[in-house]
């Protein structure tokens, strides 16, 4: 593929280190996350060279090449994600993800209300806080030191700086144990759920939130066949995967089978809200945590309801099938 500039870099909101290209240096190509398998159909690329391919043996689509380092995306500045979510520390504005947040742990809640309850990937807290006076002891595990020292600082909460597998929690320890966009972001899930499994009681809970696979491709699909015939530019699908931190995207049936393989039995797949994700960042550079005002981002926020309104509908009409017009998807699922 040739080598990329890697001065541009991609900050709008100044806390990530995205780029918007990259080159052979940045890359590593790796074996199929599920089966170990080196068999694929190519979908897309995107950032210049980051694959997006699909499993020929068990179907699973991953990011091959993918970065070196996805998991140190957003290892940014304090400083500037202090900036960021300045008036959620100070009470003043909630975040963009709140409401998906609460409607996720209204869920666990009524299957497991009380406990030791693990986040990880905690983020900078916005999850979390958001679980506090609901019964549950909490702890998070966050790699980033920047984000981690936030949570600690800003909201209180028990979090430990780095990866599971560093941390020797206690075998059969957590009553609940949850990863709200995370999972897609790890290079190695099977060892994240031998992780898991190790220290989620036999009757605890794992929580996953993840996007939808086939809503991306979906989106895909209709970016190339239509709009693209209107002369827009290449840029405006270069990102549709979001493949330099989404490592592996997942469906139905292909985190069932990544969970079952690390020795868990998923007892739901459901259609989970879809994120309003802010447009404040592409208007005036920042309140990237914040939500946008309707009036402002109605027409985003319109589609992105009435996709979720339509995949609903045909989850409860269908029995149960989870139609390319979900978003997200969310798993519960225990050890075998």
């Amino acid at each position: 593929m040739g080598e990329y500039c890697h001065q541009k870099e991609i900050n709008i909101n100044k806390t990530t280190k995205q780029q918007s290209d990259y080159g052979t240096k940045d890359v590593q190509y790796v074996n199929c996350p599920l089966c170990n398998e080196n068999k694929y159909r190519k979908i897309a690329t995107e950032w210049g060279i980051l694959g997006i391919v699909k499993c020929k043996s068990c179907g699973l689509i991953y990011v091959n090449p993918r970065l070196k380092e996805p998991e140190k995306m957003y290892w940014g500045s304090k400083d500037k994600y202090l900036e960021e979510a300045k008036l959620i520390f100070e009470g003043k504005q909630k975040s963009h993800r709140d409401v998906n947040y609460l409607t996720d742990l209204k869920k666990i809640e009524k299957i497991k209300p009380t406990g030791n309850f693990l986040d990880i990937g905690t983020n900078m807290g916005m999850f979390l806080r958001n679980a506090r006076k609901r019964g549950w002891r909490l702890f998070g595990i966050e790699p980033s030191p920047a984000l981690s020292e936030i949570a600690r600082e800003k909201f209180g909460l028990d979090i430990y700086t780095g990866f599971l597998h560093e941390n020797k929690f206690p075998d059969n320890f957590f009553d609940v144990v949850t990863m709200t966009d995370v999972f897609e972001h790890i290079a190695e899930p099977q060892e994240m759920l031998k992780d898991v499994h190790r220290i989620i009681k036999q009757d605890g809970l794992m929580f996953i939130k993840v996007p939808h696979a086939n809503f991306n491709l979906l989106k895909y699909s209709l970016y190339k066949k239509i709009l693209h015939r209107f002369s827009f530019s290449q840029d405006i699908f270069r990102d549709i995967f979001d493949s330099r931190e989404h490592i592996v995207h997942y469906t139905k049936e292909t985190i069932i089978k990544m969970l079952d393989k690390g020795g868990f039995k998923v007892k739901a797949v459901e259609i989970d809200l879809p994120i309003q994700t802010p447009t404040w960042r592409e208007l005036v550079g920042h309140y990237y945590q914040y939500p946008t005002p309707w009036h402002i981002d109605w027409k985003n926020k319109l589609v992105r309801r009435g996709l979720y309104c339509l995949a609903m509908a045909l989850f409860y009409f269908s029995g149960g099938k989870i139609t390319p017009f979900a978003s997200n998807i969310a798993v519960y699922a225990h050890k075998k």
